[in-house]
């Protein structure tokens, strides 16, 4: 019999007990991402602070994760993913299919962790650099097997999603599709994938744990929120969470949806096409890595988003209710270039 996972929020309050006696803090200020910073305190004390950590739950850090800790975030989801994560053990024939694409933009500071993951599902990987100005590129080229795929300047990460998607899909049928920002833990593909109905063909996308936390920015509990609504409205699946980036889509089917939407659009607008053709989407509980301020990489903005999503739905919904089915997926079907939302 399987035991259950144990909860994230269960390690992260062992955790600020823990951290609590280390550095001699109340464990409610421990506990309150504005109140403790890492970098404020002594070497020693924080070495001492690690060492129990490591004691109280049997695990060991490497020098390369100890250099990364910049803040409590980055020390408490590592713990749980060696605690949790790495611990569930892999079944690589289940991933004999499956590719991994993962969109960059500007994500050099964050990348690296990400394809350290990713690489142990021993899948291949294509990581489409979005025309970043940063160092993206190199360090993706510094991972062995790793496919970089470039384009020349920002088209917007359903773009690149989209070039990524269609090479997977020479190489694969079921594609991964994972943000380059740290805030998934790539080896729960595996939830993902035992999430297929039996049988089906279907877009899993993780459904993230933990949202309604005040530690999560407002943007995304209010943007998922309104997306999960008008996603539902404009005849596609309800789901918990229809902005995630950690989906698996089956290819070439979920290209063949036709979504025409080069930004963050792309996502939401797979959802409801995926509706109109009787594609089947379910959701999978998966965790998810919040940094906190100065120390998260979003490109998302909120007021021009917000607007390109509300012109989206809007434009979906009159379809939805003014355009026969048949018709309208027929039509999208057609679209050899999708244009530019």
């Amino acid at each position: 019999m399987s035991t259950a996972r144990p909860a994230k929020r269960e390690i992260f309050e062992a955790l600020d007990l823990l951290i609590s006696e280390s550095l001699d803090l109340d464990p409610k200020a421990v506990g309150q991402t504005s109140s403790v910073d890492l970098g404020y305190f002594d070497s020693i004390d924080l070495l001492d602070a690690v060492s129990s950590v490591e004691d109280r739950f049997e695990i060991e850090f490497s020098r390369k994760e100890l250099a990364r800790i910049e803040c409590r975030e980055d020390l408490y989801n590592l713990v749980y993913r060696k605690v949790v994560v790495e611990r569930e053990p892999i079944d690589h024939t289940r991933l004999t299919d499956v590719a991994v694409v993962i969109p960059v933009y500007n994500h050099a500071a964050g990348l690296g962790p990400v394809l350290e993951q990713a690489q142990l599902l021993k899948v291949p990987i294509f990581v489409v650099d979005d025309g970043s100005t940063d160092p993206s590129a190199e360090v993706a080229a510094r991972f062995e097997g790793v496919m970089l795929l470039r384009h020349p300047e920002n088209r917007g990460k359903g773009a690149a999603l989209r070039t990524g998607l269609e090479a997977a899909g020479r190489v694969a049928r079921l594609a991964v599709t994972i943000d380059a920002d740290g805030q998934h833990e790539p080896l729960e593909t595996t939830l993902l994938l035992a999430a297929i109905p039996p049988g089906s063909r279907a877009i899993v996308v993780g459904q993230r744990e933990g949202m309604s936390e005040g530690h999560v920015p407002w943007t995304s509990r209010m943007g998922r929120s309104f997306s999960n609504f008008w996603v539902w409205l404009a005849g596609g699946p309800r789901l918990a969470d229809t902005q995630s980036g950690f989906r698996l889509y089956p290819l070439p089917e979920a290209l063949e949806l036709g979504a025409r939407c080069d930004r963050f659009q792309f996502e939401v607008e797979s959802l409801v096409l995926a509706g109109w053709h009787r594609v089947p989407v379910v959701g999978a509980p998966v965790s998810v890595n919040y940094r906190p301020g100065k120390h998260r990489i979003s490109h998302f903005r909120p007021l021009v988003d917000f607007l390109r999503n509300a012109t989206l739905f809007t434009k979906l919904i009159a379809l939805r209710w003014l355009v026969p089915r048949s018709i309208r997926t027929r039509k999208l079907r057609g679209r050899s270039t999708p244009p530019q939302c």
